[in-house]
């Protein structure tokens, strides 16, 4: 049954900040620099935070997310009052919908010596966290797992490229024994954080599929089929990749009505500038493009418009609980000579800064809407 007296969250993926601080960029808000950003977050109305950990990382850019790291921000965010939802990739890279890559140091594992190995993590995780007196509130297990994880023992359909709005389904996809394997992995991971935290932490299943009714049935429908413990559905929501906002109201509706599960948005982000990429990621839909951006043009205040309707459609939706800003900190780096990710650029775009660290107006959402609630 669903809890409506629980409160609406207003979170933040914050995963680069303590990188972004460390190499030396700085925040500023209305001309005047800011000392504590994180403090900053939590006055414009985040009061959750998410963080994503990464088994054995390179390092490079925004990869930095393992274990010592992720403890650390943790740790920092945990004291300025902020709750956790900890996103487990479950991969030393980024695990979403083209890519599900098991960790180099599992890479010779059985199938039953990989479930023990995702479970025994899990807890060790958990544990690590615990010694800090961190206790996430929330844990996904696995990221963007449209297309299973742990490639290849708990894949369920080939790799996705995000450019198509519409999941490519093919004759894998409704494998039972496939199907079987990956239900195996995702109860391991499950099973460490119901051994560690008891029921106290909410389990979230997260896909990639905002706007897309037919995926979700599919994706939900067969992981219901195995059994799986889990809360919350999260959703990733970006428009160029899953669908308009009325798309995503109608998702929404949904899965509200056919699994009576918590909904997020557990990744959302808008650019408030232009960027190749978001043109691109329509395929050549010029008349979609123009509708989106006619609406929300590619503006610091376009950005703005669009936050303040998807905040009113997860609000408005029977089933919705919250939502998640993604990469609101990453901005380029101010300090020369300093490396990001390759497609880092477009990430900037996506920001709640511009590109010299300024606080842009859609900072100001996230406010009026912890305040509406």
């Amino acid at each position: 049954m669903i809890d409506t007296n629980k409160p609406f969250i207003v979170g933040a993926d914050l995963s680069m900040l303590d990188r972004i601080l460390v190499r030396g960029d700085r925040y500023s808000l209305d001309g005047q620099p800011v000392d504590d950003v994180v403090s900053l977050f939590r006055q414009s109305g985040f009061d959750w935070a998410r963080l994503r950990l990464f088994h054995s990382p390179s390092g490079h850019g925004a990869q930095c997310n393992d274990l010592a790291y992720t403890l650390k921000l943790a740790k920092t965010l945990h004291t300025a009052g902020y709750k956790l939802l900890l996103d487990l990739h479950y991969s030393d890279t980024w695990a979403d919908p083209g890519k599900q890559y098991t960790p180099k140091a599992w890479a010779g594992l059985s199938f039953s010596e990989l479930e023990q190995a995702v479970y025994e993590y899990t807890v060790d995780v958990l544990k690590a966290l615990a010694k800090e007196g961190i206790r996430p509130e929330m844990v996904q297990v696995g990221n963007e797992i449209t297309p299973g994880m742990l490639w290849e023992h708990g894949r369920v359909a080939d790799a996705h490229s995000t450019n198509t709005v519409h999941w490519q389904q093919n004759e894998s996809s409704n494998n039972k024994e496939a199907w079987g394997r990956f239900g195996k992995l995702l109860k391991a991971g499950v099973s460490g954080v119901r051994d560690t935290l008891g029921t106290a932490s909410e389990i979230m299943l997260h896909i990639d599929r905002g706007g897309d009714i037919e995926t979700n049935r599919w994706f939900f429908d067969n992981i219901l089929e195995q059994g799986i413990d889990f809360q919350a559905i999260g959703e990733s929501y970006y428009p160029f990749w899953h669908g308009m906002p009325d798309q995503l109201a109608e998702t929404l509706d949904f899965l509200g009505k056919r699994y009576g599960k918590d909904l997020y948005l557990a990744e959302v982000a808008y650019p408030h500038c232009f960027h190749e990429m978001y043109k691109e990621a329509l395929s050549g839909d010029q008349e979609g493009w123009e509708k989106l951006t006619r609406k929300y043009p590619l503006s610091p205040e376009g950005q703005e418009a669009f936050l303040r309707d998807v905040a009113t459609i997860v609000q408005k939706s029977s089933h919705g609980r919250g939502l998640f800003y993604w990469a609101p900190e990453w901005i380029p780096p101010q300090v020369p000579g300093v490396e990001d990710e390759g497609d880092a650029p477009a990430c900037w775009a996506r920001s709640l800064f511009d590109a010299k660290g300024n606080a842009l107006p859609a900072l100001n959402v996230f406010k009026s809407v912890a305040s509406a609630v």
